[in-house]
């Protein structure tokens, strides 16, 4: 009897409306033609923090379906059937929490599909935060079913859109750098992560304890049937509160590194020749521009003599060794491996070989100055002309303006220009073009 309850509720009432579109709007918003698809965890990660967005619009969904009662005039029809509150309610509770975790999972399924046919490195319990988060939609829409039945008007679904909204992102905003743990109460926030990030245990339990209580928050108001009962019905979100609190870490430590992800992994020969764990399968791609790179680099005093993978920051400090190349490996959407310049070998000879670093992120004169002496130290050591036009022209002028002067030095003078470029821009300092001009 309640199997056909609810069959019919998924026929007649507005949850596959909120279902459905919610699972394609999570399809969509995980999707991104410029990024790579193939890393299990980022792509888990991108499609959990898109839960900061659907939640609002699950929690009015479900306050709209909560009002149906009184939306269609039966409300005092409906309390005077023999049936109690729970088991007239819980057919509809348990289609739309359904249908809502439901189609949060399988909209992820494509990503899924995706990085299971790029062969990369699948870390163990990728799982676990894309259950929780559907737990959390799930929750959503059953504590917005439960308040759009305490207030049935018009305006309750709009307004817990906008309301759930305003507490996500402005907690977010307000209190990102304390790190507090209570950050990591709102839906789809893990704190600071990237592609070689894992969740923490703690996080994923606290969060799924959280949203348990959430949801048994809006299970009890939708069965309140007395002003006492309602008032009780916020005791399972006041424990909740204080049971996540006590297992959930601090918001800078959710997603830490997972050393498994960045372990390196190199080719076969020499020069070596190494990426991380994660991006494997592109270490082909990378061997041959790579090693002819470092064959050029051998111009220079003590040149370096591998080409290795960095998992920092591009653009931040890095800790280098002068005998290796640090590279910044980007993927693209079509599953080529993505450079500054127009091709791998250029990428790396940028710089002479080092990672770029130097200066503040919102100090764009120093970038100016450091990326016209690394294109000039690169376009020397191919040999090159002139620097190509896709350049920003402040960059590109000073570049040509540098090499100019570079040319008209000695031969060996030019090697210990590049030489002493190189050496400074290992020790990320910002002075690298008045270096290699001698200004």
């Amino acid at each position: 009897m309640t199997r056909r309850i609810v069959q019919i509720e998924l026929r007649r009432s507005a949850v596959l409306w909120i279902g459905v579109p919610a699972a394609a709007l999570a399809w969509v918003m995980v999707g991104d033609a410029e990024r790579w698809d193939g890393l299990w965890m980022a792509t888990v990660l991108v499609h959990a923090s898109n839960l900061g967005l659907l939640w609002p619009l699950a929690l009015a969904g479900g306050a709209w379906q909560g009002r149906r009662d009184r939306a269609a005039r039966i409300t005092e029809l409906m309390s005077s059937m023999p049936r109690t509150g729970a088991s007239r309610t819980a057919p509809v509770a348990f289609a739309l929490a359904g249908c809502l975790a439901g189609g949060y999972v399988l909209s992820l399924l494509d990503g899924l599909v995706r990085a299971m046919l790029a062969a990369s490195y699948q870390p163990p319990g990728w799982y676990w935060p894309l259950l929780a988060a559907a737990l959390g939609i799930a929750a959503a829409g059953l504590l917005g079913l439960g308040l759009g039945r305490l207030m049935p008007s018009r305006l309750t679904a709009p307004l817990l859109a906008v309301a759930g909204l305003v507490v996500i992102l402005g907690s977010q905003l307000l209190w990102e750098d304390t790190g507090s743990r209570a950050l990591l109460l709102a839906p789809g926030y893990l704190g600071t992560n990237d592609e070689y990030s894992r969740v923490d245990w703690h996080a994923v339990v606290g969060q799924a304890v959280w949203f348990v209580a959430l949801a048994a928050t809006g299970w009890a108001l939708l069965i309140a049937g007395t002003r006492r009962t309602r008032l009780l019905a916020a005791l399972p979100a006041v424990l909740g509160v204080a049971v996540a609190l006590a297992v959930l870490p601090p918001a800078d430590r959710a997603a830490p590194l997972d050393p498994l992800a960045a372990e390196l992994v190199c080719a076969d020969g020499e020069p070596r020749v190494c990426v991380t764990q994660l991006y494997e399968p592109f270490l082909p791609q990378l061997v041959d521009p790579a090693r002819r790179a470092l064959t050029t680099l051998g111009r220079l005093p003590h040149p370096p003599t591998a080409v290795v993978q960095e998992t920092g920051t591009y653009g931040g400090f890095v800790e280098q060794r002068p005998d290796t190349v640090h590279l910044s490996l980007t993927v693209v959407g079509d599953g080529t491996i993505s450079t500054g310049a127009a091709s791998i070998e250029e990428d790396i000879l940028d710089g002479a070989g080092t990672w770029k670093c130097g200066a503040a992120d919102a100090d764009t004169d120093a970038w100016i100055r450091i990326d016209a002496a690394r294109t000039a130290a690169g376009l020397w050591l191919r040999g090159a002309d002139a620097a190509p036009e896709y350049l920003w022209t402040p960059v590109r002028e000073l570049a040509d303006k540098a090499l100019a002067t570079l040319r008209a030095l000695p031969v060996d003078a030019q090697v210990d220009r590049v030489a002493a470029m190189r050496d400074a821009a290992i020790d990320c300092r910002p002075d690298l073009y008045d270096i290699l001009t001698g200004a």
